[in-house]
């Protein structure tokens, strides 16, 4: 058996992805308005999907195709409030909606800050519903069960809504709208909301050189193995050199367009 890595494969996969991939809609969305600014530039300046947004797509929209077959259900269907469309995950006589995440599930009591965007989207298509409740399923890919292991982990959630809390909601959406929609006519993106952080630069530390045990001369993959090393029996009092790493930056495809030209450095 010969296994031989093609990224010419790759390419066509992601190239036919692309092909297919729908990314001007017309009208405004309801998720449009919980991230109006990445709206304005989806229509004013629209660009083909990056390999990350392609993969997060395509898992997420897997999983939720598939949790919604086996409980025997469809996606729900388009409706329209105002102006602002909205397709809900599932309508039962409430909306529900499937999230999965690469993140861990949000500890108890700290549900509203962890799932803060998954609330905000479940609470406008309660708005614009009129309903007080609405479920919400989340899906942790890789949740830690202990220093060892991980494994995907569900979580369910009833979520009760003020009668206050939904009329703000609706007045927020048809404001949002309205200012989305002038921005858009004029081409100014200045008076709409900045995205939340996540979705607009995210740090990360990228390894550039391995922890290695020089007693040993073994290159360990993780600061975990080298440190599991170190403590245990075969490598007590081994001296190693430890991991270094630099900075780099994942960003929206429109960051300097809009940061960068908000900042005066695009």
């Amino acid at each position: 058996m010969k296994i031989i890595k093609d990224d010419s494969i790759k390419q066509w996969a992601i190239q036919e992805i692309i092909n297919s991939w729908n990314t001007e809609r017309s009208g405004i969305h309801l998720s449009d308005l919980l991230t109006p600014r990445q709206a304005y530039w989806q229509k004013i300046k629209p660009k083909s999907p990056t390999e990350n947004e392609i993969a997060y797509w395509t898992s997420g929209n897997a999983i939720e195709d598939k949790i919604l077959k086996a409980i025997g259900y469809q996606k729900g269907t388009q409706k329209e409030w105002e102006g602002i469309s909205y397709t809900p995950d599932l309508f039962f006589n409430f909306p529900a909606e499937i999230k999965s995440r690469r993140s861990y599930l949000a500890k108890e009591g700290e549900e509203e800050k962890t799932y803060e965007h998954y609330l905000r989207q479940l609470k406008g298509y309660c708005a614009v519903e009129g309903k007080t409740q609405g479920w919400l399923i989340v899906l942790s890919l890789n949740e830690k069960q202990d220093q060892w292991r991980s494994r995907p982990e569900w979580a369910y959630y009833r979520v009760e809504f003020t009668e206050k809390e939904l009329e703000s909601m609706r007045n927020r959406l048809v404001t949002i709208k309205e200012i989305l929609i002038n921005s858009i006519m004029y081409k100014d993106f200045k008076n709409l909301h900045t995205c939340p952080q996540w979705m607009c630069s995210r740090e990360y530390k990228k390894m550039i050189k391995k922890p290695f045990c020089t007693t040993c001369k073994k290159e360990f993959q993780t600061e975990w193995g080298i440190n599991k090393h170190i403590n245990g029996k075969t490598g007590k009092g081994h001296e190693i050199t430890i991991a270094e790493y630099e900075i780099e930056y994942e960003r929206c495809k429109w960051w300097e367009d809009c940061i960068g030209e908000e900042n005066g450095t695009s």
